[in-house]
């Protein structure tokens, strides 16, 4: 008796699980609803449509054209064709955004929705039709028209005087190109002459004597610089390349020149043998020498001087 009532049970069980699993309709269903039947002219509301259909149909969206071309209606927006649930039935939503700008009562006929069964059926199914209300603007009395509303003006930035940056650099890269082409036009000062030869000489003497070299124990740097000043002497005044020559090579070039006497001469000569003896036999002159080598040079110099002519005004 107990096993006869438990296989009840299992029976009534399954057979409840299998009618669960079974579509509650075997046709497509479709409803369309407003959110509210009547609205202000140029208002706008959600027109709905659910479908309810067995599982495997596939359903085609509804074409926001079949509604545009319906007199005194208009589509603002449309939106998919959205799946609600799959089972025990298949229910699908899809909402569109209508206005109207005719005032009265616009019919919306049944409305097409076209579908395809799980055994490859093609078929249609209608919404039923419906009205809508479209009541016109209120318009109030002459007695509660306002007055025409104040002009509401934005804050200003900086954005609103673009206009003054870009002239600003419009007369910048004016000035910038004015400024270039003037530098370019000017032709840059011409470089001062050098000092004359004498006055080069006498300088790097006067330097020479404030250094002190002989009087440190520095005899030898002393003649070097010394005959190298009076060497870059005669090559700038006399023309001799005295650098490149020995000391017999300068004497025999500077008995060549006019205007030197003998007694010129031989002073140079002495004092370019004892600079040779110093700098390569290492001889060591008699303190009395060196500053009296540093006098016959700046003599030297003084004498061979060639004074510059200056340049005079002529008056007419």
């Amino acid at each position: 008796m107990h096993r006869l009532l438990l296989i009840l049970l299992l029976f009534l069980g399954a057979v409840s699980f299998l009618r669960a699993q079974l579509p509650t309709n075997a046709t497509v269903n479709v409803r369309a609803e407003l959110a509210r039947s009547e609205i202000v002219i140029g208002d706008q509301i959600y027109l709905d449509i659910n479908i309810s259909a067995p599982p495997g149909t596939t359903v085609l969206p509804l074409d926001p054209a079949i509604i545009d071309a319906l007199p005194g209606l208009e589509v603002i927006k449309d939106e998919e064709l959205r799946t609600v649930a799959q089972n025990p039935e298949l229910l699908l939503e899809q909402r569109l955004l209508l206005t109207s700008f005719d005032t009265g009562y616009v019919t919306i006929p049944p409305l097409p929705v076209y579908y395809e069964d799980a055994f490859g059926l093609r078929d249609t199914a209608y919404t039923t039709d419906f009205l809508l209300t479209v009541r016109g603007a209120v318009v109030a009395s002459e007695d509660d028209i306002l007055p025409i509303k104040p002009i509401i003006e934005e804050s200003r930035n900086l954005l609103d005087y673009w206009w003054v940056f870009a002239l600003l650099a419009l007369a910048l890269l004016a000035l910038g190109y004015r400024e270039y082409r003037r530098r370019r036009t000017i032709p840059a000062p011409a470089a001062p002459p050098p000092p004359p030869a004498h006055v080069r000489a006498l300088t790097a003497l006067d330097a020479l004597e404030e250094r002190r070299l002989w009087q440190t124990g520095q005899t030898d740097a002393y003649y070097v610089e010394l005959t190298r000043i009076l060497r870059a002497y005669l090559a700038e005044r006399f023309h001799i390349p005295a650098p490149e020559l020995t000391t017999r090579q300068i004497t025999r070039q500077l008995s060549d020149r006019a205007g030197l006497d003998g007694a010129q001469r031989d002073e140079l000569s002495e004092l370019l043998q004892l600079s040779d003896l110093v700098k390569f036999a290492k001889a060591t002159p008699a303190e009395e020498l060196h500053p009296q080598g540093l006098r016959r040079v700046r003599d030297f110099v003084r004498e061979t001087t060639v004074e510059e002519a200056v340049p005079t005004e002529t008056t007419d």
